[in-house]
This record gives structure tokens, sequence and C-alpha cells, in this order.
């Protein structure tokens, strides 16, 4: 059974906010109760991901990574 949740984008610029299933492999989710604790998002909107901790029914937004860049 596949387990959506209701979540908000962090990303600041976008604001987007609904039901989404996980981003990543939904073979996590065959059984009633997810075997991972902590699942990635992709917001519709402006296609960011962030990561989520799961915890009972719900998921809460882990903090943002930042990107590095390499400076040559």
């Amino acid at each position: 059974m596949l387990t959506s949740y209701r979540v908000k984008c962090p990303h600041v610029a976008c604001n987007w906010s609904g039901s989404l299933l996980p981003a990543t492999d939904t073979q996590f989710f065959r059984p009633a109760t997810p075997t991972c604790k902590t699942i990635v998002f992709q917001c519709p909107r402006c296609q960011g991901q962030w990561k989520a901790q799961v915890k009972g029914d719900d998921a809460f937004p882990l903090p943002l990574e930042e990107k590095r860049t390499q400076t040559v």
C-alpha cells in the first residue's frame, strides 16, 4: 500500500503544499508501515528535493542541505 504525506515545500521561493508520495524507491512502502525512517520528497512546482523523517503517520521536514560549490 502506497502512503502519501501532507507536506509543504521548505524551499523559500516555492511555498507549494499538498499530498506527495516519496520521490525515492516506493518499494519501501509495500508493507502498510514504512520500513525506513527518512524519506525524500520532490516538489512538483520547483522540483526541489528535501528529506523528511517519518514519525507515525506524519513526515517532518529535515533541515535543507546546503549545496556545496567547489572553487578552483
